[in-house]
C-alpha cells in the first residue's frame, strides 16, 4: 500500500509541477523557442487542454509584456490538486485500518 500511496504521490506532484510550470511559462512569456519550455509546454498540454475544452475559457494578455494568463492551467493546477490529495488521504485512511498505518499493529516504530 506505501508503494501504490508513493507512485501515485510522485505522479500527482508531476502534474502539479507540469500545470504549475505551464501557467508561469505563459505568464511571464518564456521563450517558445527554448527545448525545455517547448518541452513543458507540449508535454504538459495534454493534462490542460480538458479544461480549456470543456469550460471555453479566454486567455488574457498581461500588460504589454506579451504574457497571458492562461485559466485552464490554473483550474487544472487546483483539481489535480484536490483530487490528487483526497486520494493520498484515502489510500492513508486504508492503510491505517489494515493495520499498516501509524498506530497499527503492524506499524513499527
Amino acid at each position: 500500500m506505501r508503494v501504490l500511496s508513493t507512485l501515485i504521490a510522485v505522479f500527482v506532484a508531476f502534474l502539479l509541477f507540469m500545470t504549475g510550470a505551464r501557467f508561469l511559462l505563459l505568464l511571464f512569456n518564456a521563450d517558445k523557442s527554448n527545448e525545455i519550455v517547448h518541452w513543458i509546454l507540449s508535454r504538459s498540454d495534454f493534462w490542460v487542454k480538458p479544461f480549456a475544452d470543456v469550460f471555453h475559457f479566454a486567455n488574457k494578455a498581461v500588460g504589454d509584456a506579451g504574457g497571458f494568463i492562461e485559466p485552464a492551467s490554473l483550474i487544472a493546477f487546483i483539481v489535480f490538486g484536490v483530487v490528487g490529495g483526497l486520494v493520498l488521504a484515502l489510500l492513508g485512511g486504508v492503510a491505517s485500518r489494515r493495520g499498516f498505518g501509524r498506530g497499527g499493529i503492524l506499524h513499527r516504530a
